[in-house]
C-alpha cells in the first residue's frame, strides 16, 4: 500500500489584509487601529493517495490495480486476526483518494455559563471506569478546546471540502500456503518464506464483498463532501 501525504501550510493571521497603492500608505490613526481586527490559526491541507497517482478525476488508468481474478494484485491490503492466524481477510484492487481541504483549527475556551447551544453535556462521559470524574465536577465548561471549521463562503452546490474515492475490487479469505515452513518458535505463525503468507496468496476465487465511494459523475470520480458550521474537541 503507498501513502503519500503532502506538508501542511501554517498560516499565522495577523492584520485583516488591506489592499492600496504605493503612494497612497500612509500612517493610520488611533480610531483605524483600534478597527483591525484579527486572530491566530492552523489552516491545512491533507491529501492521502493509495495506489493511486492522482491527476485528474479519474486517477489515471489504474490498470496495475485491475487485474484478472486468479492472477495476483498488487494493490491490496490483508488483515490477519488473534486467535485466527495463517488466516487472513485479504482486500483485492485496493486503491483510494483522500483530499481535506483549508481546515481551521483555532485554540478557544469552552463557554463558562450555559447557553442555548451547552446546556447539555453527559457527565458520564468524562468518568473513569471506578466512577471518579477525570475533569472538576463532570463538568467540561470553561475547559481548553480545539475549534474546528471549514471556510463558510461558499456558494450554492460547492462542495470541496473533502474530496475522497475507495474501492475494493473483490474481498476474500486466504490461508497461509499449506506447504509453508514454520522454523521460527517465537513466531510460530510466520512463514520462512514470504511469498507462503495468506496476504500473498491467490487460492480463493470467490468474493466475500466488494464495494466502492465514489460519485455519479464519473468510473472513479471523487465524493464531493461539503461541511458548514464548526466542531469543538476538547477533554486531551
Amino acid at each position: 500500500m503507498k501513502i503519500k501525504f503532502l506538508p501542511f501550510y501554517l498560516f499565522i493571521w495577523i492584520f485583516a489584509p488591506i489592499q492600496v497603492a504605493a503612494e497612497t500608505l500612509r500612517p493610520m490613526q488611533d480610531e483605524e487601529l483600534e478597527a483591525v481586527t484579527g486572530k491566530n490559526a492552523i489552516q491545512l491541507s491533507l491529501k492521502m493517495h493509495n495506489n493511486v497517482e492522482v491527476q485528474d478525476d479519474n486517477h489515471v488508468a489504474l490498470s496495475h490495480c485491475n487485474t484478472a481474478p486468479g492472477t495476483y494484485n498488487p494493490c491490496r491490503l490483508g488483515m490477519e486476526f488473534v486467535d485466527k492466524e495463517r488466516n487472513w481477510l485479504v482486500m483485492k484492487e485496493f486503491y483510494g483518494y483522500l483530499n481535506l481541504v483549508d481546515i481551521r483549527l483555532e485554540g478557544v475556551k469552552l463557554p463558562s455559563s450555559s447557553t442555548a447551544h451547552t446546556s447539555y453535556y453527559d457527565p458520564d462521559r468524562f468518568k473513569r471506569e471506578d466512577g471518579t470524574c477525570m475533569i472538576a465536577g463532570c463538568d467540561p465548561r470553561g475547559l481548553a478546546a480545539i475549534e474546528m471549521t471549514y471556510p463558510s463562503a461558499k456558494g450554492t452546490g460547492e462542495y470541496g471540502d473533502m474530496l475522497t474515492f475507495l474501492n475494493v475490487g473483490r474481498m476474500t479469505v486466504e490461508v497461509n500456503d499449506p506447504g509453508a515452513t514454520y522454523s521460527d518458535a517465537s513466531n510460530p505463525h510466520t512463514p520462512d518464506d514470504i511469498a507462503d503468507f495468506g496476504f500473498m496468496q491467490e487460492q480463493n476465487q470467490g468474493v466475500a464483498n466488494a464495494f466502492r465511494i465514489s460519485d455519479s459523475a464519473g468510473p472513479n470520480a471523487n465524493m464531493q463532501v461539503r461541511f458548514d458550521g464548526r466542531a469543538l474537541i476538547y477533554g486531551f
